[in-house]
């Protein structure tokens, strides 16, 4: 499925369940819908999930953004490996926005070491874009 199709997707979910985590993607997602911005279905289908279970108490808003991060990560290292430089750099970029929601939203209410974190991170994308 093409990213359109996929974003119109995500769209639809924001407003179907209308909750703070809908409200963060939907305005984003309209900036990406508008330049054609790449997602995967996985990324996708992962969004929509994660706007359901928010919308019904079954997932806290700092793990959807940790998830968020994880897979915008693996969907920039996919393009950057085949050359998809502009939408690779989108994610990349989406996986560190999320990250740094999620560090912001779990600190305090989570045990993480947002470091530790960060060097698996930035050691994944160095070994795998060597």
């Amino acid at each position: 499925m093409q990213s359109k199709e996929l974003r119109k997707q995500i769209a639809e979910a924001c407003d179907q369940f209308p909750a703070q985590y809908a409200q963060l993607v939907k305005p984003i997602n309209e900036i990406l819908l508008k330049i054609d911005g790449g997602i995967s279905e996985e990324t996708a289908d992962m969004i929509i999930n994660n706007i359901r279970l928010y919308y019904l108490g079954d997932k806290y808003i700092a793990d959807c953004h940790l998830e968020e991060s994880n897979n915008f990560l693996e969907d920039a290292l996919q393009n950057l490996k085949n050359g998809d430089l502009s939408n690779g750099a989108l994610s990349l970029f989406g996986a560190g926005l999320n990250f740094a929601s999620f560090a912001s939203k779990a600190s305090g209410s989570k045990e993480f070491d947002a470091h530790k974190m960060l060097e698996e991170r930035f050691k994944k994308i160095k070994d795998t874009l060597k």
